[in-house]
């Protein structure tokens, strides 16, 4: 469980600031793909943590974020020998657009079976991610911004909510909490 939440939020807009830097970048050596797939899937851990130690408001804990999905073709099996050909595995051709929850997305980055970074035309920055988790690579892929990352982890890391509400769920043996961020 997180006790004090600044050094975790702190954290995370330190990435969202150094994705920010590198969503522009114009070449990849290897090391800076492996910090970006480093900061991202670090980034969506953090997310996960703070909202499940009830440490943002519930309004950026269960927002939706709507990203493309595309479906599996069902003609090959996923496989760690070609996860990585998303062109033979997914029908690009029909996107669908999906209404996701963000603990839907970060689990998906942090069971990632299919994680792939997308440029921009000529590499002149990075567009976004293709992912997929163990439990969905058989139904979908989803494309993530870089934009809607950085997004993410900025409103997560600068959620400070302000009012706790905390009634005891005898079913649950636990609290349902309802956090709010009043803003001045």
């Amino acid at each position: 469980m997180i006790w004090e939440s600044h050094y975790w939020k702190r954290e995370l807009l330190k990435i969202a600031n150094d994705l920010s830097r590198r969503s522009e970048q114009k070449r990849w050596p290897e090391i800076s793909l492996v910090r970006v797939e480093q900061n991202i899937m670090l980034g969506f851990y953090v997310v996960r943590k703070l909202v499940e130690a009830r440490k943002v408001s519930n309004k950026t804990a269960t927002q939706i974020i709507r990203v493309p999905a595309h479906r599996w073709k069902g003609t090959k099996s996923v496989t760690l020998m070609n996860w990585h050909k998303i062109d033979q595995l997914y029908d690009q051709t029909k996107t669908r657009h999906r209404k996701l929850r963000v603990s839907f997305i970060y689990n998906q980055f942090i069971h990632s079976y299919v994680f792939i970074l997308c440029f921009k035309d000529n590499c002149r920055g990075l567009d976004g991610v293709f992912v997929s988790s163990d439990n969905e690579r058989h139904k979908f892929i989803y494309f993530v911004t870089i934009a809607q990352i950085i997004k993410l982890f900025k409103q997560v890391g600068e959620d400070y909510p302000n009012d706790v509400q905390m009634i005891y769920n005898p079913k649950k043996r636990d609290y349902d909490v309802r956090a709010i961020t009043h803003r001045s």
